[in-house]
């Protein structure tokens, strides 16, 4: 009896699972196709999903997120950040997006690259960002560590130094008294 009580559950859950893959295959292959539209005569103006992916050189930062992107002319115009925030075209020089993705360098020498992944209502944007003022800040945030550590290291070094000089100017002092007792 239990063994038909398992073999009922079992197959309720294979059943419940194959029904999920295939919508969510469904849901993909229309959202694809209703891109592919898109990419035969580029993006009309709007609000789309995009997938960001950022390098930040100076201090080696990358990451990916899911976001917002605004299109006029076939160009990328702006980035919306999840706080409210946005990265637009007094940053950079609008690229050409008109193939669902496109590269530039903000003029504070982020590199980002865009892809088009959907439309404005299909897109689960990431809710935490690390944007361009909170990259230059950890620039700067390590740039004033590493200030501080060679200051400290300065500082270590002179004293090293003073307590070498005392030793050497007390040891000759020493020398200095048992020659002249003898």
């Amino acid at each position: 009896m239990n063994f038909k009580k398992y073999l009922k559950i079992y197959s309720i859950l294979c059943l419940t699972i194959l029904f999920f893959e295939c919508k969510k295959s469904n849901s993909n292959y229309q959202q694809e196709h209703a891109l592919s539209n898109y990419e035969e005569d580029g993006y009309p103006d709007g609000t789309y999903c995009a997938e960001i992916d950022y390098y930040y050189s100076e201090t080696g930062t990358s990451s990916t997120y899911t976001l917002l992107v605004e299109i006029e002319n076939n160009e990328l115009t702006e980035i919306h950040w999840p706080n409210g925030g946005w990265l637009d075209n007094s940053h950079f020089t609008p690229p050409d997006i008109s193939s669902g993705e496109a590269s530039f360098t903000s003029d504070r020498g982020v590199d980002y690259t865009i892809k088009i992944i959907g439309n404005d209502g299909d897109c689960s944007t990431t809710t935490y960002v690390t944007n361009e003022d909170d990259l230059i800040q950890q620039k700067e945030d390590n740039e004033d560590k590493e200030d501080e550590y060679q200051k400290k290291q300065s500082v270590e070094e002179e004293e090293q130094k003073a307590e070498e000089e005392q030793k050497r100017r007390q040891q000759e002092e020493e020398q200095a008294q048992e020659e002249n007792q003898e």
